[in-house]
Formats: C-alpha cells, sequence, structure tokens
C-alpha cells in the first residue's frame, strides 16, 4: 500500500514561554551586561526569524555588523546566506533597529547603527578575535531557557517547563514564523523566512486548523437527545 506522510505543526513556543523568555533576559541584562549578548541572539532569532546557521560564520558567509544596511527610501534590511547558498534580504522592524541600538552600546561600538563597510563582528567572541560559532549560540541559547524554565517552574506552569526543556534554538524561528503569518501577507513572510515556495509557509498557518479542531470537539456517540434521555433516567 501507498504511505501518506502528514506534515506535523512546527514547534513553536506559546506566548507564555517566549514572554517569560524574553522578560527573564532582558531583567539579567539589566543586571548582569553580559546578558546584552543573549538579549540581541534572541531578539534576531524572533524578529527575524533566522535559521541558527544564518548567524554563526559559515564558509558561504561571515556575518558582520554591515549585514545591516538601509536603503534609499530609508528602510532597514538584514542580509543573510541560507540554504542552497542563497543570499537574501531580510526586513527589520523598527524593535530590532531598538535591540541592535543597545546591543551596539554594550560592545562600545563608535555608531548607533552599523556603517557601510563595517567588519565588526555580528556577534563577537567575548575573548580573542572573530565571531563566535554554531556551538556557543547553540549554548547561549540553552542558557537562556534554562533560566526561563527556572522562572515558569517557580510560577508552578509545569507543562510549558517541560515542553521548554525539549526546545531547540530552530523552535524560536519556527515561533517568529507562526506569529509573522497572523498579520503579514504570506508572501512576505515567504521572502523573509528564505521559504522556496508559499506551501513551505501555508505549514504556519494554523487558524483553519484550530477551527477544524472546535468543530470536532464536541462529538458525541449518541444524538444530544438519546444522551439526555439517558442522563435522566439515571438520575
Amino acid at each position: 500500500f501507498k504511505k501518506t506522510h502528514v506534515t506535523r505543526m512546527a514547534r513553536i513556543l506559546s506566548t507564555l514561554q517566549w514572554e517569560t523568555l524574553i522578560t527573564c533576559i532582558t531583567d539579567q541584562a539589566s543586571h548582569s551586561p553580559e546578558f546584552e549578548r543573549h538579549l540581541f541572539i534572541l531578539s534576531m532569532f524572533y524578529l527575524l526569524g533566522l535559521r541558527i546557521s544564518e548567524l554563526a560564520p559559515t564558509h558561504r558567509h561571515n556575518p558582520t555588523m554591515s549585514d545591516f544596511f538601509k536603503d534609499q527610501y530609508g528602510c532597514w534590511w538584514f542580509v543573510t546566506v541560507g540554504k542552497g547558498n542563497k543570499e537574501r534580504e531580510v526586513a527589520v522592524p523598527d524593535a530590532l533597529l531598538k535591540a541592535l541600538i543597545r546591543y551596539r552600546t554594550y560592545l562600545n561600538l563608535p555608531t548607533r547603527l552599523p556603517v557601510r563597510g563595517e567588519s565588526t563582528p555580528l556577534v563577537p567572541k567575548q575573548k580573542g578575535q572573530g565571531s563566535i560559532g554554531l556551538r556557543q549560540l547553540r549554548y547561549t541559547v540553552q542558557t537562556a531557557f534554562d533560566l526561563a524554565i527556572e522562572v515558569l517552574s517557580q510560577q508552578g506552569h509545569l507543562d510549558a517547563c517541560d515542553e521548554l526543556s525539549a526546545a531547540t534554538a530552530h523552535w524560536l524561528r519556527h515561533t517568529a514564523i507562526s506569529i509573522d503569518v497572523q498579520h503579514r501577507p504570506r508572501a512576505h513572510v515567504r521572502d523573509d523566512a528564505g521559504h522556496d515556495n508559499i506551501a513551505t509557509t501555508d505549514r504556519y498557518v494554523d487558524t483553519e486548523r484550530q477551527a477544524r479542531h472546535r468543530s470536532a470537539q464536541h462529538k458525541t456517540l449518541l444524538t444530544p437527545a438519546t444522551q439526555q434521555g439517558i442522563q435522566h433516567n439515571e438520575r
């Protein structure tokens, strides 16, 4: 027989998990400056929907501050190289510009925003030259997750803790795209995410899925009238 394949929903963080995570790291950064890097990395993943490989140096691309640029219309973009060695431009929201200014202030860079040709690594090592790699990026994200898990546990959200314990950095990309498709044209989300076609982006649209579940939620084995009659006789 022919096997069929059903695409499962992408793993995403709930609103509770994400808001706990970003609030926790923002608070940490306010007291411990070394967490400014954690905050910037989380902001990049969530607001741009990047893959983790797009923030790390590879043989294809070494991310620098000049990957941010402003076009002739005053719009900011971020250039990255994704799957298939394809370069793309991602629209930069105002919230990320604020996060970028904050991060550059922490790094003691001379300008609030990047300038053309700036070679400063996007996420520089704390010691030595160059950019942090994939392993350090994953470790940084996991450190943030662990802090959020601790907060969720203290608040009694045990299910949210268990789910976040299984999360990886790639969940942040899934979360970003799933939020985007609720508010932006799918073609815009497709291009920013670097999807080859709109069908991939459509996997993140779960409003119809939720409606389908609601319509099935109250199905019964007996008609409502028969069910009421049985319940009446059992009294």
